[in-house]
């Protein structure tokens, strides 16, 4: 009796009828690659198997709507917590660091005159998982051993709801200090008053971005030459450093009614953020005042996989890689993807 090879090795009933292993394989390079091409080279040279660039996009695409749509179900269910949440009687512990960032891609699509969307990307770590070193030196430095990514090319209110979601997981309810550390957008302030009211949570505006906002609003605004902008823009940001708000506002009042396009108002800047400034008391508890773990996780998670030069993307499969690159980068794809994928098909994993 003679058998197809695909339905003795058991692939007829599989899409693109290859193993569950080699399109987790495939989706997982994919994520990681430059370029589908460049992948295709990869197997071409490594491995000595022909794979269009079009099936790596498909099989990447097909493995990445699992997890997106995975993603969606744990936001409803997380959801559906929301409503009925109630304290759990818990002992907490720890700090829970929440950030979020947005970053541009081109897309095919153009919307009110632009193909460039916003990708909107979270980030949870908890204090329990940083361990802080000293150099030989003697300079102190961290390093976070576990977080974990979200993504969502859309709406902030969606994008928020996976957060929760994510933030959930990840022991928000279980956490003495909720962190939310940003650069003070409003949609990002509106995650602190929704998803985390009842718990113990601040917020403060990233360091690094108002620094930036300092000098960016100096060189724009104050007379004189680059001494002189520069000299005005540390001034104000070592009297923001040292908590004194009240005198960084009396500098700035002079200028309060600047506007130009795509420079924020000082004053007004931190008239809005006053509460989330506090930095020596923020320094004194340990707390994080910069956002350098999500703006190098824009770059590292999104912007070399989907904003290298000449991409455009259609939204819905630029989000699926994003969900099933945000698992990778999590270091979820083994313990999460794997097992996922397997279950969709009515199998155990092969560990």
């Amino acid at each position: 009796m003679v058998v197809p090879l695909d339905i003795a090795l058991g692939l007829s009933q599989l899409p693109f009828k290859i193993s569950v292993a080699m399109m987790l394989d495939i989706a997982k390079r994919s994520v990681n690659a430059h370029s589908y091409e460049e992948l295709q080279r990869s197997y071409k040279e490594d491995w000595n198997i022909e794979i269009s660039d079009d099936q790596l996009r498909l099989v990447t695409n097909y493995i990445g709507k699992l997890v997106y749509d995975d993603d969606c179900l744990r936001k409803d269910n997380a959801l559906d917590h929301f409503k009925r949440r109630k304290n759990s009687g818990k002992r907490k512990s720890g700090v829970l660091y929440i950030e979020m960032d947005g970053a541009m891609l081109n897309t095919r699509k153009s919307e009110n005159g632009s193909t460039w969307k916003e990708n909107k990307l979270g980030l949870v770590f908890s204090s329990k998982n940083i361990r802080n070193f000293k150099s030989e030196s003697g300079q102190e430095y961290h390093k976070i051993l576990s977080r974990e990514y979200i993504s969502y090319i859309g709406n902030a209110d969606t994008f928020k709801e996976h957060l929760y979601a994510m933030a959930l997981r990840n022991g928000l309810e279980e956490h003495e200090k909720i962190v939310v550390v940003s650069d003070g957008a409003a949609w990002i302030k509106s995650f602190l008053t929704t998803y985390c009211s009842e718990l113990d949570a601040i917020q403060i505006l990233d360091y690094t971005h108002l620094k930036e906002n300092i000098f960016k609003f100096a060189n724009a605004c104050i007379r004189g030459g680059k001494k002189a902008k520069t000299a005005w823009g540390t001034k104000m940001k070592e009297l923001v450093k040292a908590g004194k708000i009240s005198e960084a506002l009396k500098m700035a009042e002079p200028y309060k009614d600047f506007k130009r396009e795509g420079i924020p108002n000082i004053y007004t800047y931190l008239d809005n953020n006053k509460e989330c400034i506090d930095y020596p008391a923020y320094v004194t508890k340990g707390y994080f005042i910069g956002s350098g773990a999500i703006e190098s996780g824009n770059r590292s998670t999104m912007q070399e996989r989907l904003k290298l030069p000449g991409m455009r993307w259609d939204v819905e499969t630029a989000q699926y890689v994003l969900s099933a690159k945000m698992k990778y980068d999590s270091g979820l794809w083994d313990s999460y993807v794997v097992p996922l994928v397997y279950k969709h098909f009515g199998l155990r994993p092969p560990y």
